[in-house]
């Protein structure tokens, strides 16, 4: 920034930043030098953010994923994952559970990415699952909840990504469901840093997102007062801290302690996720007719939902049913542009609301990651193929071929592998044994990857698991065993496909 300065010796210089602590304020200053400027510094308090701490064990954490998820049938909801591989896990995982969602990283193809950004803008999608490499530039309004799956690197990073939330004033939350080695492998990576200063920068950023998460104190207070603000209150009745971890959230072997128990009886109710649907004097029914016809009408004009029309706009337009552009213009959000571009079509929307007409829901598909990649291989597509259909990583199709071969559900076929790669990597297998890849990885040539020596070794494990099988069918015969293997592995799905 000082080059700035060099540069434009004599010009004024306006500084922007989004959320800066007071020493980040004072380098800016410094850097730029700028002696006694004008400041405007806007608070740091989120009124209408829920903040919800939670740790968690990594077995519950799915659980607890589902049950947040399912808090907000109708909002928006982002989820930030720490890896590239635990955000393509999660959208497996919701996929299977029911739950549409869609993956956004740095390593998809531009193509893939953006695509999946605006299924998710535009309502398509509700959930969108993520790395940091989400949100910049990104300005939906109707986001009802962030998650995060790990622990930040620092305040101003989750201070940031939850804030995309409840930009539309109405009540959001925002929940934190870390574990205890999140904060092992935070401190595994800072001592990575060679340069000694911004160790030790790092290792305060450390301290104070852990301090955030253990602490006892008010959660918005504690943001406020890390950016420099002194709040006039105590208690803000929007975090777990003062108004007590919901219900769906309370585990009995990690009970809040006692101060959350104490408060708890006299949280207040507007915040509960569980009551936001439809206000009491909206029908729900035209709420979701409208909805359907705004995700529509974004998508034919490649535009957010929210710049059709605003979830309070549609509400209001539920409750007044205008039929006239004037009466249109008295409803919040509705300038004479907009009027005149969605009057008609809104008009007619209702219209047909009147007679009868009711949202025609399409029923989700009951396929999960495995019959979709499957299906795939069955239809001659390689891996890396069905890695750009479905926006993984060529690692995550091979890893649940790999689990499909081994369990029996799919047949190996010889073709995926060059013939002298696989007689190799039989033989270190044959030499080392199947238990482990990485002593087979580090004595087969440098050319042959995991990903073939998993899908190899998954072949064997299904052959030891189908021998031992039959060893104990010889032991112990009963009146319906057969003698020989082909019916252990009954399920494989024979694939004549390509390599990847």
């Amino acid at each position: 920034m000082s080059r700035l300065r060099a540069h434009f010796p004599g010009r004024s210089i306006a500084a922007f930043t989004a959320s800066a602590t007071r020493r980040v304020r004072q380098d800016i200053l410094t850097q730029l030098q700028l002696h006694n400027p004008q400041k405007y510094i806007a608070s740091f308090h989120r009124p209408n953010l829920r903040y919800i701490v939670k740790q968690c064990e990594g077995d519950t954490q799915p659980d607890l994923l589902l049950s947040a998820l399912r808090k907000y049938p109708d909002g928006n909801i982002i989820v930030y994952a720490p890896t590239i591989a635990k955000v393509e896990e999660t959208v497996d995982f919701l996929e299977e559970q029911g739950i549409p969602a869609v993956s956004y990283h740095g390593k998809m193809e531009t193509k893939t990415r953006r695509t999946n950004q605006e299924r998710w803008m535009s309502d398509e999608v509700r959930v969108l699952v993520g790395t940091i490499a989400f949100g910049l530039g990104i300005n939906k309004a109707s986001v009802r909840s962030v998650i995060h799956l790990s622990l930040p690197k620092s305040i101003e990073q989750y201070y940031q990504e939850a804030g995309r939330a409840g930009r539309d004033g109405h009540p959001a939350e925002c929940l934190l469901l870390w574990q205890k080695r999140d904060t092992a492998l935070l401190a595994y990576f800072i001592e990575q840093v060679t340069d000694a200063a911004e160790k030790e920068r790092a290792w305060e950023r450390y301290r104070t997102i852990r301090r955030f998460a253990e602490s006892s104190s008010c959660r918005h207070r504690q943001i406020c007062v890390h950016f420099g603000e002194t709040p006039k209150w105590t208690s803000c009745a929007a975090c777990d801290v003062c108004s007590g971890t919901p219900e769906w959230l309370a585990t009995p072997e990690t009970e809040q302690p006692s101060h959350t128990e104490t408060v708890r009886v006299n949280r207040p109710h507007q915040f509960e996720p569980e009551e936001k649907p439809a206000p009491a004097d909206v029908d729900p029914e035209l709420r979701d007719y409208l909805r359907e016809w705004r995700r529509i009408a974004a998508r034919q004009q490649n535009v957010p939902a929210f710049v059709v029309m605003h979830d309070t706009s549609l509400d209001e337009v539920c409750r007044k049913r205008p039929a006239t552009i004037p009466e249109l213009l008295g409803v919040s959000g509705f300038g004479e542009h907009k009027a005149e571009m969605y009057g008609l079509q809104i008009f007619d929307a209702l219209r047909r609301y009147r007679e009868g007409a009711r949202m025609t829901r399409t029923p989700v598909k009951k396929s999960t990651p495995a019959y979709e990649t499957m299906r795939l291989l069955a239809a001659g597509n390689t891996f890396g193929e069905i890695a750009k259909i479905r926006g993984r990583q060529l690692t995550t199709i091979v890893s649940l071929v790999a689990e499909l071969i081994e369990s029996g559900q799919l047949q190996f076929q010889p073709t995926w592998i060059d013939d002298n790669k696989r007689s190799v990597i039989e033989a270190a297998c044959a030499r080392l044994g199947v238990q482990r890849l990485r002593p087979l990885k580090d004595v087969l040539p440098p050319e042959v990857t995991f990903d073939e020596i998993r899908l190899v070794v998954a072949r064997l494990r299904c052959e030891q698991t189908n021998q031992e099988k039959l060893a104990q069918q010889k032991m112990s015969p009963s009146p319906g065993a057969t003698s020989g293997v082909s019916n252990l592995c009954a399920t494989a799905l024979p694939c004549n496909s390509g390599g990847g």
